[in-house]
């Protein structure tokens, strides 16, 4: 009750909001010159910018010489009418503007004795005029390509320098994520109506949005302006559909089952028959006007049911489990709906529900029974309303206020220890459940643009403030409770060699204040040069932590016997951390129409940017050190095999050998947090392009990319069994004894640190093609290297990651193989997000007898892996066995096999006059049934195939209908 009273209290405050408040971030701008016949500036023409579809019109005149400027008009296609006393009027129709982009139209007036009006027919930009790097996807390519789970943002894939990536988060079940720039997606700031949708504990994208509510999106990968922020990588700026002066609307549903896929390699290995399969997608929407000309809505639902399998792999390790079938069901169920409201020639106001509730298997894997499972169930809600002022001439006010809530919980299937073979196969408890997270935050962000000439020059300036106050970002974390048992061999009888037993409850809060402010001018040097200037501030108030009562923090503060330079940072350090507050972000762009008419464009541009520093890479687990109970209660270790008191092996079951924590109370941590962790994580970026417009129908896009990535936060451990020397400590009995015995986990305790470090360099070659208003193709190639120190990728906060090789979990998880200099040559190399070679090519064809023809196909090159020495042995002695194999100079030193899938869709619509429409739909994925198995082992074995959970699609087609009316 108390949640629905702040919800409603809210809303009301917003339709108080004083009308002087209302970013181009979920608009389109408009700008252009108005010349007469010689070439030359007409001052104080009237230009009239309408909608087609709502009837939404704005007004500007034209400056002295001739310019004028819309900052920022909903998305969609208009008329633009010129007018001026004394000469003919001129129409340019159906002129399109995209999300986050700026359309110029020039109009030409000649001088006319009586009243006289022309209209012409714009066209569509193929070539990118600004210094950012990306692509809009638009309304047709969302509607016609095929997209597998109907998700939007699977198709950033089209912009360069791109490649779709499975978020192994377990909050986003079933979500596929863009990953670019050398990053996995979580560095990519999601913008939604002008609303931030950024997850402040993994990062990236928050809540989704079903494909029917989708207006269009725009994906800036490189080089954008002073007003997007909060990222290192990309920004992808979606807005959400309104009603028109039309009521539309549709009913769809897309239908597959077993027989309409092929058998997996997985399935096909282990012997099996092809896996039941079921999967129903459904929806509708409408949409319309309230008040003609006025006020719109529109509203949409969707809900998709999915029971799905896999087969279990153990290699032989336990026979009557091989081929297990083991049941997958999701369900996800989205609703928006959205309002606006014309509510003056000069104010625009608009409101936004979303809403999304899921659950799903957690932890699914062929290398995996039941028992390695949970469940994980997750809803989100949102609020956003947006208003815009147009403030006399050229001067707009735009104004967001955003309420979004989030929970998940994931609960475990089983309460049995967790057994972890070096096969990467495992039973028992999954060891990160059970766990809950939860976000709360409001928004208020307010963007003021205006124009002025200044010595002759004309300047387009833009500045805002963003705040959000995120007073719930917590949850808990009490994961491994049943125990965690490492065997030495692939057999159930193996010896063990560690027990970590984990107890307590981990219980964290970390609210968040965010601050951000920008300025951003666009300074026209001449009719053809223009400088994109910005400079932005980004504050984050609530990464203070005080560590006194860390024991961990106290005996790396106090010690001067070791001197590695990442211990070294926590000499006389104050007990309290606090935020970093230099974070400015300087931003240089150009552009040069070199041919004076749009066809040929150089640009370039220079800056940095800051990433928002997500807290499970930075806070989470170190603020659980000092705010919880939570810890290693006990531990046991033993490279050869953990032996009962009788000097017999150990087995699982039996009881527990001597611990060899000492005893406390309370238990020991297991974390501690560098004074490096409140450095904020950035990039500094360099692009230049080249862009032309070879003819009507063809555009070509060239450009050089490079982003320097500094102060990553990661985590890795900090106490090894290694004196000053880098000799290896023993115990009396010979087994290791590490440096700071009397912490958690035996003293195998982690430093969450600041100062990780990649870069990215690439070349990227587009193509836009619009052969005819019925064929349209785009795609890229991109030739890239990126490496770094932080091998699961430049926006991670993990050394290693089983996610991209299995055994690097048993071997090293969070481990350097120099635990004494994380940052050694040796420990740098291509990241395991590194493909040399990276294609995509989208084609949308409208096809005689109304059949719709589509396809996208998409190929990268072998992603890297470590070569460990062939016995996975601890060969330094640091009790770390990720040592590098003879002869192998460096990290990721091997690569796997390529990525290839292409798919299609066909749809054939039948009309029965007016908007009435039926279109009957098939689609087909991995249509070539391409294996693309995944390296997964030190040994170059692959454990993961098409169709495998998380690993994209083995060929399967569905059928579906859409009826629109």
């Amino acid at each position: 009750m108390r949640s629905n009273r702040a919800l409603f209290l809210s809303a009301l405050l917003l339709l108080m909001i004083p009308s002087v408040l209302f970013a181009q971030a979920s608009g389109a701008a408009l700008s252009g010159r108005v010349m007469d016949v010689t070439g030359g500036g007409l001052p104080g023409v009237t230009v009239t910018a309408t909608n087609n579809a709502t009837g939404f019109n704005r007004t500007v005149t034209t400056a002295p010489d001739g310019s004028y400027r819309f900052p920022s008009l909903p998305v969609g296609t208009y008329n633009v009418l010129a007018e001026l006393a004394g000469f003919g009027s001129v129409t340019t129709r159906n002129v399109e503007l995209n999300v986050a982009s700026e359309n110029n139209v020039n109009v030409t007036l000649k001088q006319a004795a009586v009243k006289e009006q022309i209209t012409v027919t714009a066209q569509a930009p193929l070539i990118e005029t600004t210094p950012s790097v990306g692509t809009v996807v638009n309304q047709r390519e969302l509607e016609n390509l095929p997209l597998n789970g109907r998700q939007f943002a699977n198709l950033a894939s089209l912009a360069p320098g791109t490649t779709l990536s499975v978020n192994s988060d377990p909050t986003k079940p079933g979500q596929l994520v863009v990953a670019l720039n050398g990053g996995t997606g979580r560095n990519v700031n999601y913008v939604i109506d002008g609303g931030d949708n950024t997850d402040d504990t993994i990062g990236g994208a928050l809540q989704n949005f079903n494909l029917e509510a989708v207006e269009e999106f725009k994906i800036q990968t490189m080089q954008y302006k002073a007003e997007f922020g909060r990222s290192s990588g990309g920004v992808l700026t979606v807005v959400t559909k309104s009603g028109t002066n039309d009521f539309r609307g549709s009913v769809l549903g897309f239908f597959r089952d077993k027989s309409l896929n092929e058998k997996t390699e997985s399935e096909r290995l282990a012997g099996v028959p092809k896996s039941d399969y079921k999967r129903k997608q459904y929806g509708a929407s409408l949409g319309g006007p309230i008040v003609r000309d006025l006020a719109h809505f529109f509203a949409t639902y969707e809900k998709l049911n999915r029971d799905t399998n896999y087969p279990v792999t153990t290699g032989g390790i336990y026979p009557n489990l091989d081929g297990q079938i083991v049941p997958t069901p999701f369900r996800d169920e989205l609703i928006t709906a959205k309002g606006s409201v014309n509510l003056s020639a000069a104010q625009f106001l608009q409101v936004r529900y979303g809403y999304q509730k899921n659950t799903d298997i957690y932890g699914a894997s062929n290398l995996g029974p039941p028992s390695s499972l949970g469940t994980t169930a997750n809803k989100y809600s949102s609020v956003l309303g947006g208003h815009t002022w147009t403030i006399g001439g050229s001067k707009l006010n735009e104004f967001v206020y955003q309420w979004t809530k989030f929970d998940n919980s994931i609960t475990a299937n089983s309460d049995e220890p967790n057994l972890n073979f070096p096969s990467g196969f495992f039973v028992g408890q999954n060891p990160n459940t059970p766990q809950t997270t939860h976000q709360k935050k409001h928004q208020f962000k307010d963007d003021f643009s205006w124009s002025s000439t200044l010595g002759g020059k004309r300047h387009d300036f833009k500045t805002g403030v963003n705040y959000i106050n995120e007073p719930i970002l917590g949850g808990d974390f009490s994961t491994g409770l049943a125990g965690q048992y490492l065997m030495l061999r692939d057999d159930p009888t193996s010896p063990v060699t560690d027990i970590v037993i984990f107890g307590g409850f981990l219980g964290f809060k970390t609210p968040m204040k965010q601050y951000s402010a920008y300025l951003q001018d666009d300074w026209a040097l001449s009719q053809r040069i223009t400088l994109n200037l910005g400079a932005r501030y980004d504050l984050w108030k609530g990464f203070d932590l005080n560590q006194a009562a860390n024991p961990i923090w106290q005996a790396l503060k106090n010690q001067r016997k070791y001197t590695e330079s990442y211990l070294k940072d926590f000499w006389g350090a104050s007990d309290t951390l606090s935020n970093r507050t230099n974070n400015y972000s300087p931003r240089l762009g150009v552009t040069w129409d070199m041919s004076g008419d749009s066809r040929r464009i150089l640009r370039g541009g220079v800056g940095r940017f800051y990433d928002f520093p997500y807290t499970n890479a930075t806070l989470l687990f170190p603020a659980s050190a000092v705010q919880s109970n939570y810890g290693v209660i006990y531990a046991n270790s033993n490279p050869t095999g953990i032996k009962n008191p009788d000097g017999s092996f150990f087995r699982p079951g039996q009881t527990l050998p001597p611990n060899q924590l000492p005893s406390a109370d309370i238990p020991p941590p297991n974390e501690v947090a560098s004074p490096t962790i409140t450095k904020v994580p950035f990039s500094d970026q360099l692009s230049l392009g080249y862009s032309w417009a070879v003819n009507p129908w063809l555009g070509l896009n060239l450009e050089a990319v490079g982003a320097w990535y500094k102060d990553i936060p990661f985590r890795f451990r900090g106490n090894p069994t290694l004196d000053q020397n880098g000799q290896p400590y023993k115990n009396a009995d010979g087994s290791p004894l590490r440096r700071f015995k009397e912490f958690g986990q035996g003293g195998n305790f982690r430093i969450w640190e600041g100062g990780g470090k990649a870069e990215y360099k690439g070349v990227n070659i587009g193509f836009h093609a619009r052969m005819t208003q019925k064929l349209d193709m785009q795609g890229f190639y991109t030739f890239s290297m990126v490496k770094g120190n932080i091998l699961t990728g430049a926006d991670e906060f993990r050394l290693t990651g089983s996610d991209f090789q299995k055994d690097m979990h048993r071997l090293g998880r969070d481990a350097s193989i120099d635990p004494l200099n994380p940052w050694c040559n040796a420990c740098t190399g291509p990241l395991f997000s590194d493909a040399k070679h990276r294609v995509t090519v989208a084609l949308v064809y409208q096809a005689p007898f109304d059949f719709n023809i589509s396809g996208v196909g998409r190929y990268h090159s072998g992603t890297p892996y470590t070569v460990i020495n062939p016995g996975a042995l601890d060969l330094n002695g640091d009790s770390y066995r990720i040592d590098l194999a003879p002869g192998v100079s460096h990290v990721n030193s091997a690569r796997g096999s390529s990525f290839n899938q292409i798919d299609v869709r066909v749809g054939k619509t039948f009309r029965f006059g007016g908007p009435y429409s039926v279109e009957l739909i098939g689609e087909m994925f991995n249509i070539l049934n391409s294996k693309n198995p995944r390296i997964d082992d030190r040994f170059g074995h692959p454990a993961v195939y098409a169709g495998d959970p998380g690993q994209g699609e083995q060929r399967l087609a569905q059928l579906g209908l859409r009826v629109a009316f």
